[in-house]
């Protein structure tokens, strides 16, 4: 796929609890007897609307060391630079979840806002400040960990070996499993990490396995991985 969105970084995209129950494939019944991590949340409102209906859910990435103030300008940066290279890369996505590229900006920007006045509120009660693959997380701190939209996505900027620490890490802190989502880089290919972390000597002790998905917005980004202990 020669067409895709052009990252300098790594970008502050919030997504909502409706986009996580697809992605993930979660359900109520699975959510009121877990106890959740969001790993590399970012702005996301999953961890807001989760716990608003009742759920257990933790949220951890290393923005939440900054100032809501700070998170706040480079969302609304991120999102315009998303938006401004949508038109011209529209084609690469599926337009079903999302009507068009406004409903699209407006979902984002819904999201990033719910996640800031939660933020505000309960601050590091629900938000751990973490710099992956490096947690203060006790062993079997959570039943299942959640990683969206990070791993894989960025293998041009995070590393074989951030993966599998990260991996390991959230193996040690998650009694059940970790799913991963999506299995694509940034521009639209299966990431070359998933076999090598499937045939991982260091990782022989997890069972790994790619389960599809009722979600693609970005097209071929429809399975998610799950990782069992």
């Amino acid at each position: 796929m020669n067409k895709h969105l052009d990252l300098k970084t790594v970008v502050l995209m919030g997504r909502t609890l409706e986009e996580y129950y697809k992605i993930f494939d979660l359900d109520n019944e699975l959510l009121k007897n877990e106890i959740l991590l969001d790993a590399g949340s970012g702005v996301s409102s999953f961890c807001a609307e989760a716990n608003a209906n009742g759920f257990n859910v933790t949220a951890s990435d290393k923005i939440y060391y900054l100032h809501p103030d700070e998170i706040e300008t480079k969302c609304a940066q991120d999102l315009d630079s998303v938006m401004e290279q949508m038109p011209a890369i529209a084609d690469i996505y599926l337009w079903d979840f999302f009507k068009d590229i406004q409903s699209l900006k407006v979902h984002r920007e819904k999201a990033y806002r719910s996640f800031l006045e939660d933020f505000k509120k309960y601050g590091i009660e629900r938000y751990k400040p973490v710099e992956y693959p490096v947690t203060n997380f006790r062993d079997k701190q959570f039943s299942i960990s959640l990683v969206s939209h990070l791993l894989f996505l960025y293998e041009d900027k995070l590393d074989y070996d951030f993966h599998k620490k990260t991996i390991l890490e959230l193996s040690r802190i998650s009694s059940k499993e970790i799913r991963i989502f999506p299995l694509v880089n940034i521009k639209g290919n299966i990431s070359r990490y998933i076999e090598l972390l499937i045939h991982d000597d260091d990782l022989k002790n997890l069972e790994i396995s790619i389960k599809r998905v009722d979600y693609e917005f970005m097209k071929n980004a429809n399975e998610m991985m799950v990782i069992r202990k």
